[in-house]
């Protein structure tokens, strides 16, 4: 079966272009990268899932890795909006990027 190797789904044989992504497939995935034994620091919480994904997007285009830990509200209802009242979210990252992203993360959350 073809995967992407963008966002890792598999499909049918007789498909070659993932329709999301629109990258070519691949017959098999790479290998993926182990994680470090470095500890992961938590970065400011933000209000809601909508805000933490625009946070990883740029700490993803930056090559630095993310993870999004979200609340209650937001892990079990699936509210991805901003307007639910008391959601929010928390995004962290491997020690050795905390500073830098504390200053990413301020430069775009300084409106709120």
């Amino acid at each position: 079966m073809p995967f992407c190797p963008e966002c890792k789904y598999e499909y049918l044989p007789e498909i070659s272009k993932c329709p999301d992504c629109e990258k070519e497939l691949v017959d098999v995935l790479p290998p993926e990268e182990k994680m470090s034994d470095e500890p992961w620091l938590p970065l400011r919480d933000l209000p809601g899932n909508m805000y933490a994904e625009m946070v990883k997007e740029v700490l993803d285009n930056a090559g630095i890795p993310s993870m999004i830990k979200s609340d209650v509200i937001s892990s079990a209802y699936g509210a991805k909006s901003v307007s639910a009242p008391g959601a929010s979210a928390q995004i962290f990252v491997p020690e050795k990027y905390h500073k830098k992203c504390r200053q990413i993360i301020l430069d775009m959350m300084d409106h709120i």
